[in-house]
C-alpha cells in the first residue's frame, strides 16, 4: 500500500469518526428539544387549567 492510499484511507475514518459524532450530537439535541417542547406544553396546560379551570 502507497503512503498516498494510506493518507486517504486514514482521512476517511477520521470523516466517518467525525461524522458519527455529529450523528450522536444532532439525536441529543432533538431529544432534548422533544423534552423541553413537552414540558412547555404541560406547563401551558397546567397554567390554563388553574386560570380557567375554576371558572
Amino acid at each position: 500500500m502507497k503512503p498516498r492510499e494510506r493518507d486517504e484511507l486514514a482521512k476517511q475514518r477520521e470523516l466517518k469518526a467525525i461524522n458519527a459524532r455529529l450523528t450522536q450530537h444532532e439525536r441529543k439535541i432533538r431529544v432534548t428539544l422533544l423534552v423541553v417542547v413537552l414540558l412547555n406544553v404541560v406547563i401551558v396546560a397546567l397554567l390554563a387549567y388553574l386560570l380557567f379551570g375554576r371558572v
